[in-house]
């Protein structure tokens, strides 16, 4: 189980945006559209680091998460 402090800290959007800049967005900021998808969900344990994030599409996050609580995933 994941602690609710880990989930904060790994949401925060000051990481958030330092990733986003990592990853080559200026002003940490997404295009209208796209999302940060963790590869590991925080839920799991994952971290916001640019190695366990990419950025989709809203449509593609969502088709995603759909799939993982049609396996049980979630």
């Amino acid at each position: 189980m994941v602690s609710k402090a880990h989930i904060k800290r790994e949401r925060d959007p000051e990481k958030v945006e330092r990733v986003l800049r990592q990853k080559g967005y200026p002003g940490g900021e997404l295009p209208r559209g796209r999302v940060l998808h963790h590869i590991k969900p925080v839920s799991e344990g994952g971290k916001t680091t640019p190695n366990n994030t990419r950025v989709i599409t809203n449509t593609k996050h969502k088709q995603i998460h759909a799939n993982r609580r049609e396996r049980g995933e979630v």
